[in-house]
């Protein structure tokens, strides 16, 4: 053997190990991001006043881990409802229970059992579960199935993109834009994705990623769970319209995306006669209803003001520099007709 085919293998094979190792890495990072044990008080929590309240009896609380054992409470009247906060603060548990007393309102949370009291009043809450209608939902008759588990074989260069064991796709910090092969005007798109837990992170920190349609045109991917919903947060097209009310679930549980997209139409001439539009539903709950999109969902004003694309364009899935977690993604094209 000679001494450059040697020099070679060795090489190839130092290389195969540095690659394994990164990889193990980022899977023991990321399952530092993905714990399995169930945090006592992350979540939505929905329950009913004491019959003194016969007005607004509903009351329901949004639990936010903020890290360094600290966590933020909401309570609205309502989940899932572009409503004021009867009450928002921040709280630190001890050992398997939080007190407080704010703005008026006494709590204590412990043992899967939200009670509190206001003046007369009281209520008690449990932990609330949403059940989404589309989630797990196989695809229909004539779909083109993106990812089911197995491969990437509908997408270009899968850079930073792993898949775990239980055939979920996993896009690391490093990872770039995972890019369909395929190119598309108007289609009915469904995406399942998973947050991280970030508590210590804030904003476009926490969980970033996001789905473009026709390659310009993003549904914001961020753990906005709690927050108000702005033109940047879960749900949002990106800097073009904020969701109506943010449907965003917590970290580390199962969320799906199903998007009815209509490209730009243009006359025979190349004349624009229609801006692109957009219905999302989030997590079963509509949050964009046939919503006009007069610019490019962009970070920065030149490219928002791009012009809108003639051509079909891909479906891709944002890496950025966060853990994010996909599954079950599928599309039906849909004919031209409006």
């Amino acid at each position: 053997m000679s001494t450059t085919v040697s020099f070679l293998r060795c090489f190839l094979i130092v290389a195969m190990l540095l690659f394994s190792l990164s990889c193990m890495a980022q899977a023991r990072d990321a399952a530092a991001f993905f714990p399995e044990t169930e945090d006592p008080f992350m979540g939505n929590w929905k329950g009913r006043w004491s019959a003194e309240e016969d007005v607004n009896p509903d009351i329901a609380a949004q639990v936010i881990a903020r890290g360094r054992n600290r966590y933020e409470i909401r309570i609205v009247s309502k989940l899932f409802m572009r409503c004021p906060p009867l009450a928002q603060f921040e709280v630190e548990p001890k050992g398997d229970t939080i007190t407080f007393s704010e703005a008026g309102i006494r709590g204590k949370i412990q043992g899967g059992l939200f009670t509190g009291s206001q003046g007369k009043k009281t209520f008690e809450m449990r932990r609330y579960v949403h059940e989404i209608p589309t989630l797990g939902a196989p695809p229909p008759e004539g779909a083109l199935v993106l990812f089911d588990g197995s491969n990437f074989d509908q997408w270009e260069a899968a850079e930073g993109w792993e898949i775990l064991e239980d055939g979920v796709a996993l896009v690391t910090p490093t990872g770039k834009y995972l890019v369909s092969k395929g190119r598309f005007r108007d289609v009915k798109l469904h995406v399942e994705f998973m947050l991280p837990l970030m508590p210590t992170a804030r904003g476009q920190q926490r969980g970033n990623s996001g789905v473009f349609l026709q390659d310009k045109y993003e549904v914001q991917i961020l753990d906005s769970f709690g927050l108000e919903g702005y033109y940047d947060e879960c749900g949002a097209l990106y800097k073009v319209a904020a969701p109506m009310v943010n449907a965003c679930l917590p970290p580390l549980v199962w969320q799906a995306y199903d998007i009815e997209y209509r490209a730009p139409r243009f006359d025979e001439a190349g004349n624009l006669l229609a801006y692109p539009r957009m219905t999302v539903y989030h997590n079963g709950v509509l949050i964009h209803n046939d919503q006009e999109m007069p610019q490019i969902t962009a970070w920065k004003e030149r490219e928002r003001l791009e012009a809108p694309p003639r051509e079909p364009g891909p479906i891709k899935l944002q890496g950025h520099n966060n853990f994010v977690k996909f599954r079950n993604i599928w599309l039906v094209e849909l004919d031209g007709d409006r």
